[in-house]
């Protein structure tokens, strides 16, 4: 896949260059077309001109009509006042003519020039009126050759406003086109780039992570059950080997005879053990995550290098035992060798130096401390082998806390909201408005975000992290609770700081104070000081507010993502909120906390497989473990044991005064095993995550109570094994004297 990659990123290159011939092309083209733009908006430019001409004409035809006008006003006006002029007259003339009535001659002469001036004031008003007709006339032409120059201007407008418009348009495409116009980018995906591929993936190499862990205490356990085993077999051995050094055997021939048997045993059981572990193990794991994925088809295959070397560290450890022992009993002689090894002699322990405490242990108590501290390397190996199945079984059930606090802390104590909606934000920004109608007709709340992928640097290492910017800071902490896991410290969001999610700051090597750099693409390259980490477990972010993200990129951000709540569960109601939602203009996708939860969940379902498995085994070792020393312990002081029977001891008294050292050695093992499984867990948990995603801290009480009680209770089942061997105990058998 790499190869064929590294093909197709070269070709890739030869592409890119290959384009840049077109790519002038476009350019020179889109050029062109800008000059035809530019062209069509100067004639747009030029028909605006020309009709604001004509409306300043219409302006100057309309204030000489309205001239005219009122010019005919004022001749209307003199008219007027003539006729008055000569009704007063006329009265004058009347009253002359009653006056003078009498005087006939002089009279008459006087009346008729009356007349004739009436006629004259009358003929003038007609004149007068006919002239005011006539402006009015001309005021109603001059309004309509205004009105139509205003539509006709109108026109004008509205189509020099389209072809601008026009112009403008391909104008702004043909920008946007040159700007897009770049040297040719290629994209090379593998694989690794499909999500389904890479989240298979990510949990393969979480049980990578565990299985680079966990063997490691396996060995060790049962690596010194084979030890006490082998060294016992040996001693138990002493009259055979002393008399086949009687015989004239060398040491190197009786050395080989157990090395033989010691080696062949240990190939065998590697052999198995590699058949069975290779074969069984991926089975039940692969079938687990069968759950999850479609898996085609199961290849099961030995791991030849991995089966190598952990059989050659057991044969080695083995060999070595079997030489070192055997070789310390050849080096006494053959008669020594065939009688029994002398017991150790008794001696005073530490605690009967403590009188107060001494005197107040029965027989059974004072024999038991004594034994205990009698047969050192027996108690050490019970002590090492428990506490290393329990700390096994401890890791195991927090390991199973760790994945399970993803859930319940994240969901239900970290985020405060159900559901985020992503949609188009350049292209229809009154989107998360309509979506938070939505939310809100049903009683829920939201707040927009902007949310964007950058990159975050420090210390030579990098992580992808998303940087979120919430409109309302205050709001934001409603819907999210920013807050330290170490200190359960409550942040809040202000202008002045910057917060990045613990993880990161763990694969970064960062603390509060430390400063790292934000790549947001090619060109916003900033240095943050980041104010604190906060608890979150999957993905990465980096949190502060809107005024913070401007000083530092130089621009607003663009909301593009909504969080919301609502009560309505995780039924019927929130699918049709969902669908409702997706019905805004501009929706991208709405993503319910559910469906997340869902998804961790089956990670975790198919993960507790493997922790069944790595409890099952580990109980497994444990009971071996118990086992194995119980029955040396047994055959070791089986003279002792005979000894009791005979002097009367009931089989419970002998149970007791046998496995109360056991009960003893499996409380202090299980104690140190809990001391030890605390350190064990949290460098498993650690180990096992992914970059992506951080696993809880916490190992709760319960999984101590459980892993405490399932090693006591490998204990209980050994005992009971054990008691039916100590009842058929053959008394003359095993007092029977060498000699």
């Amino acid at each position: 896949m790499n190869k064929k990659k590294a093909e197709a990123e070269a070709a890739a290159k030869a592409q890119a260059e290959a384009g840049k011939a077109e790519l002038e092309a476009r350019k020179s083209e889109a050029q062109t077309r800008f000059a035809e733009a530019e062209k069509q908006i100067a004639e747009g430019r030029a028909q605006t001109e020309a009709g604001r001409k004509q409306l300043e004409d219409g302006k100057a035809e309309l204030a000489d009509g309205i001239k005219q006008l009122n010019d005919a006003k004022a001749e209307l006006a003199d008219g007027w006042k003539q006729l008055n002029d000569a009704k007063a007259e006329v009265a004058d003339g009347q009253k002359q003519l009653d006056d003078a009535k009498a005087e006939l001659a002089d009279g008459q002469k006087q009346l008729e020039d009356a007349k004739a001036e009436v006629a004259d004031g009358i003929k003038e008003l007609a004149d007068a009126r006919e002239e005011l007709e006539d402006g009015k006339t001309k005021l109603a032409d001059g309004k309509r050759e205004l009105e139509d120059g205003k539509r006709e201007l109108e026109d004008k407008k509205a189509e020099g406003a389209e072809k601008i418009a026009d112009a403008r348009e391909k104008l702004d495409d043909a920008r946007a086109e040159l700007d897009d116009l770049d040297k040719p980018k290629w994209y090379v995906f593998t694989r690794d780039d499909t999500p389904g591929y890479s989240e298979y993936g990510e949990n393969a190499e979480r049980i990578n992570n565990i299985a680079a862990v966990f063997p490691v205490f396996f060995i060790i356990v049962a690596m010194l059950v084979c030890l006490t085993t082998m060294s016992r077999m040996v001693e138990e051995q002493r009259v055979t080997i002393g008399t086949l050094k009687a015989l004239g055997y060398r040491n190197r021939s009786i050395i080989a005879k157990y090395m033989f048997y010691a080696v062949s045993a240990t190939l065998l059981g590697c052999v198995f053990g590699c058949a069975v572990g290779m074969q069984l193990f991926p089975f039940v794991i692969i079938t687990a995550y069968g759950m999850m994925y479609d898996i085609p088809g199961m290849i099961l295959s030995i791991d030849f290098p991995t089966a190598l070397i952990s059989s050659a560290v057991f044969t080695a450890a083995i060999a070595l035992t079997v030489y070192l022992t055997a070789r310390s009993s050849l080096g006494e002689q053959a008669a020594q060798l065939m009688r029994p090894k002398a017991p150790k002699n008794g001696k005073r322990i530490l605690l009967e130096r403590v009188t107060p405490v001494w005197k107040h242990f029965g027989f059974s108590g004072k024999v038991t401390a004594r034994n205990l501290f009698r047969y050192k390397r027996k108690m050490l190996m019970t002590v090492i082998g428990i506490s290393g199945c329990t700390a096994l079984l401890l890791t195991g059930l927090a390991l199973y806390d760790a994945i399970n606090d993803i859930i319940s802390k994240q969901f239900y104590d970290i985020q405060d909201y159900q559901g985020i909606f992503a949609y188009d934000a350049e292209k229809f920004p009154d989107a998360p408005f309509e979506a938070a109608d939505i939310v809100s007709s049903r009683g829920g709340e939201s707040i927009r975000v902007y949310q964007k992928l950058v990159t975050v640097k420090a210390n030579g290492k990098s992580v992808d992290a998303y940087i979120a910017v919430p409109s309302e800071p205050e709001l934001f902490t409603e819907f999210f609770d920013l807050r330290s896991r170490t200190s359960g410290e409550h942040f809040s969001l202000t202008d002045d700081t910057v917060y990045i999610d613990e993880k990161s700051s763990l694969l970064l090597g960062i603390g509060a104070g430390d400063t790292v750099g934000v790549e947001n693409g090619d060109t916003d390259k900033v240095s943050v000081t980041v104010t604190a980490p906060f608890e979150n477990y999957p993905n990465h972010y980096i949190y502060m507010t809107q005024t913070k993200y401007e000083q530092l990129f130089g621009r607003t951000p663009e909301y593009n993502v909504l969080y919301f709540r609502h009560g309505l569960g995780t039924g019927e109601a929130q699918d049709e909120l969902g669908k409702e939602i997706l019905k805004v203009d501009g929706a991208l996708n709405v993503t319910f906390n559910s469906d997340t939860m869902v998804t961790f969940t089956k990670m975790l379902d198919t993960l507790s497989m493997v922790i069944v498995v790595i409890i099952a085994s580990a109980g497994l070792l444990a009971f071996v473990v118990l086992y194995n020393l119980t029955n040396i312990n047994i055959t070791e002081r089986i003279r002792e044991i005979a000894t009791l029977k005979v002097l009367g001891f009931y089989d419970g008294e002998v149970d007791s005064y046998i496995f109360r050292e056991n009960i003893f050695l499996t409380l202090i093992g299980t104690a140190a095993g809990l001391v030890l499984g605390i350190f064990l867990a949290r460098f498993v948990i650690t180990t096992a995550e992914v970059d992506l995603v951080m696993f809880g801290r916490s190992i709760y009480p319960s999984s101590f109570v459980i892993a405490a009680i399932a090693t006591i209770a490998f204990s209980v089942l050994v005992t009971l094994a054990m008691h039916r061997r100590l009842q058929n105990v053959n008394m003359i058998e095993a007092l029977k004297s060498v000699e």
